[in-house]
């Protein structure tokens, strides 16, 4: 994996909070700074730091501690998430793909390094997630990277990449080319074989249309559908071939004077468009067009065929009475939650409603809109809000619709989690670090059974010597779910067939004291007494 360096970790989550980058509603439009985001680093530094654990068995790994309160209703589920701290004031703290039970426990880790978009594919039976380096222009941090899927004992089965010589990366790295180009911001695993994912190329385009220069730059936002096995494209669709459709005077990335961010070089192109969600629909796509404020739907030819405007309604109407409850803005993961075809499509989003300057004039919300598309009416279906923590989020954001008709919503840069019953009743509240300190790309909450892996490495111990000279022997298997052992069986004789003692697994690691002059232990997870791996022999 590659790591995350200072420098990008400063792109990726403070540029976005505190930047003049993205323009604002025109009836919002004040200098009102993000309430979390420091005038200097130093400041940044100055903050609590959140508490993290710690474990004897893997001393490098340093997880959030989950704050969580939930009610009997809520989803018996993992958390599946990559949270990643702001490293200049957590230098040491977990960076990393995470999966933890609702009590606050790992499950299993990645290794260090910058990953986004950890996902359970129930399609595949795999783990997916993107790793890579993070660039782009300085407002909004793009990735330029690989996606991995690995199956249920965590070995890889597919690295897919994009790279076909063209790409520019739009950053000081211009001359340093990556060697995959996949986006940070979707990679979705369909029901059909392939992967639909984003990329951007830093790309000439005349701009004095919008006030920028004739031979101006502009960050290509791009759409790849490629095939998981062979690796090849097999789709492609380009913001800028369709500039005639998506016109550049309907971006929102703009400077409070109204000027376009950049657009002057190819190390500092206009992103004029940031595509953030892709969801297939029948013979097309639904694009979340984040700095359009928009939603959008394609064919398979590339057309637009509607175009629904956060703002002013685009192709649509907006039927609401307070049309408020409708409007959205800076939006994120945008799925189809129901469709017939070309009568009608209802969609729920991420509803930021917030961005750089524009942030704590309205509340981040889960929105769903029913979309007559004959009608060309759009209405609110519901609003999903905490009236007692109302959080302003700039940037990132999940929206998940459950099994069970709850939803979970993920507040991307406020590190906050929340599950709503179907009568939009709050059953599960978390939080994982400090606001605008730590964020997590997407979350995701997925049902136990969705995911059962036994690890292909054995498990780990390590021994801690108190001062009364008792030895404490610590057991983790990083990986293996509770479906697949229940307890430790300790072996303190060398060579010994018969375990011991047995010790229930608690947690991530389990501790148990071992019988006065062991010289040697091995430890053994195990399910209902059968041995399901043993750790290599410690000797003390």
């Amino acid at each position: 994996m590659h790591a995350l360096s200072l420098v990008a970790a400063a792109v990726l989550l403070v540029g976005q909070a505190v930047t003049a980058a993205e323009n604002v509603h025109a009836e919002k439009r004040q200098n009102t700074p993000n309430p979390g985001a420091p005038e200097n680093f130093t400041a940044f530094a100055n903050v609590p730091l959140w508490p993290y654990q710690s474990f004897v068995t893997e001393p490098d790994f340093h997880p959030p501690v989950l704050q969580i309160s939930k009610l009997p209703t809520a989803t018996d589920a993992l958390l599946v998430f990559a949270p990643l701290p702001f490293i200049l004031v957590y230098p040491d703290r977990f960076v990393g793909g995470l999966i933890m039970d609702l009590s606050g426990n790992p499950i299993w880790h990645t290794p260090p390094g910058f990953l986004g978009d950890l996902e359970i594919s129930e399609e595949l039976g795999a783990l997916k997630y993107w790793t890579g380096g993070v660039g782009g222009n300085m407002i909004d941090a793009h990735g330029f990277g690989t996606v991995t899927l690995l199956d249920s004992t965590y070995r890889e089965i597919r690295n897919i990449t994009l790279n076909d010589g063209t790409f520019k990366a739009g950053d000081s790295r211009q001359n340093q080319p990556y060697p995959s180009y996949i986006d940070i911001h979707e990679q979705f695993i369909t029901d059909h074989g392939t992967v639909i994912v984003t990329a951007y190329n830093s790309t000439p385009l005349d701009l004095s249309s919008v006030g920028g220069p004739k031979a101006g730059w502009v960050l290509d936002a791009l759409i790849y559908e490629i095939d998981l096995e062979t690796n090849q494209p097999l789709w492609r669709w380009s913001s800028v071939e369709h500039v005639d459709e998506l016109p550049l005077n309907g971006s929102h990335q703009l400077n409070p004077d109204g000027s376009i961010i950049g657009g002057d070089n190819a190390t500092h192109p206009w992103d004029h468009c940031l595509i953030n969600s892709v969801d297939p629909i029948e013979n097309g796509y639904i694009l979340s067009v984040r700095h359009y404020w928009s939603v959008v739907a394609i064919d398979a030819k590339g057309n637009v065929t509607w175009n629904l405007n956060g703002e002013a309604g685009g192709d649509f109407e907006l039927v609401d009475q307070d049309i408020r409850r409708s409007t959205f803005s800076w939006q994120h993961d945008v799925r189809v939650v129901d469709s017939t075809g070309d009568k009608d499509i209802t969609i729920s989003m991420f509803n930021n409603n917030n961005g750089g300057l524009d942030n704590g004039t309205a509340p981040s919300t889960g929105l769903t809109l029913y979309l007559d598309l004959q009608a060309r009416t759009a209405k609110t279906v519901s609003i999903l809000e905490d009236p007692k923590d109302i959080i302003y989020a700039d940037s990132q954001g999940t929206f998940q619709s459950l099994p069970n008709k709850h939803t979970f919503v993920a507040y991307g840069q406020i590190p906050k989690l929340k599950e709503f019953d179907e009568n939009g009743r709050v059953v599960m509240d978390a939080r994982f670090g400090n606001d605008n300190r730590v964020s997590s790309y997407r979350s995701y909450l997925m049902p136990r059974s969705s995911w059962s892996a036994t690890p292909y490495w054995a498990p780990k111990t390590a021994t801690t010597r108190l001062e009364d000279g008792s030895v404490i022997l610590s057991m983790s298997w990083n990986g293996a779910t509770a479906d697949v052992y229940d307890s430790w069986l300790i072996y303190e004789s060398s060579g010994s067939s018969n375990p011991s003692r047995a010790v229930p697994r608690t947690g991530f690691e389990s501790n148990v004291t071992l019988a006065e002059g062991t010289r040697s232990v091995t430890a053994a997870a195990a399910k209902g007494g059968t041995v399901v791996r043993r750790s290599e022999q410690l000797v003390l």
